[in-house]
């Protein structure tokens, strides 16, 4: 079994929150690692009723942090 790339990991990390495949595989390849990282660690502090959605608007629109984020 061949480990998986950082690339692919990210991936699957995105699409534990609901993201699918390929819009998932699109966002890691536009945008850098550490802004979506950035933002998967936001998540949970953001109480999202939708977090796939949310997450997508956040990489893709570069949001703040949430109010009261622990910033890495």
């Amino acid at each position: 079994e061949l480990p998986l790339t950082k690339r692919d990991e990210l991936i699957l990390e995105l699409m534990e929150v609901g993201i699918a495949l390929r819009k998932a595989e699109n966002l890691v390849d536009r945008y850098p690692e550490a802004k979506i990282r950035q933002q998967l660690a936001w998540l949970p502090q953001r109480a999202a009723r939708r977090p796939a959605s949310l997450l997508i608007a956040a990489i893709e629109n570069d949001y703040d942090a949430p109010a009261y984020a622990d910033e890495k």
